[in-house]
């Protein structure tokens, strides 16, 4: 058995290993076709597509499990049989709503980014790209944050599912906008 074969079956090995109970018997016949694979290299891409394949089935359980855990950390309810038969359009209402709010509120900062600014420099703080990021982009995002994870907690989630978008979309332009400089 060459380094590659050998890689590949302690690549499954391992998945074996820390894999969730109920994907264990899939991974063991993961292993065993591993002696049906010709060559060396191709025997080891098969087991990398094996582990991902395993990998991205064991994220789901996780991701549920981790949602399960905010939720709880949260203080969030299970919904209920009666909650999953709100409308759509309500629920697609209150997306757009938070939506709204949002973006008026980054119109606001926006508005006001030279008000703050001319604020700043009269205590000393020169206008530079910092300046405006932790003064007008950093505030806006954290109240949009705060009054998000508030109105999850009043199991409002589609309005404040409306809020984060605009506020991710923002952030991430901020973060795009840094790393290209």
């Amino acid at each position: 058995m060459g380094a590659a074969r050998t890689l590949a079956a302690k690549l499954l090995q391992a998945m074996l290993r820390y894999a969730p109970e109920e994907k264990r018997a899939w991974v063991e016949a993961m292993l065993r076709e591993l002696d049906f694979i010709e060559g060396e290299w191709p025997a080891l891409f098969w087991a990398l597509g094996c582990t991902t394949a395993i990998f991205r089935e064991c994220l789901r359980g996780w991701g549920e499990w981790l949602r399960r855990q905010i939720a709880n950390l949260l203080g969030i309810r299970p919904i209920q049989e009666e909650n999953k038969m709100n409308s759509t359009g309500k629920k697609t209402l209150g997306v757009l709503s938070g939506i709204g709010m949002a973006l008026a509120l980054g119109v606001v900062a926006f508005l006001l980014r030279n008000v703050i600014a001319d604020a700043l420099l009269a205590v000393g703080i020169p206008r530079t790209m910092w300046s405006h990021i932790f003064s007008v982009i950093v505030p806006t995002e954290v109240i949009v944050v705060v009054a998000a994870i508030l109105l999850w907690r009043r199991n409002r989630a589609p309005v404040a599912v409306g809020l984060l978008v605009p506020a991710l979309l923002m952030g991430a332009h901020v973060v795009v906008f840094l790393v290209s400089r």
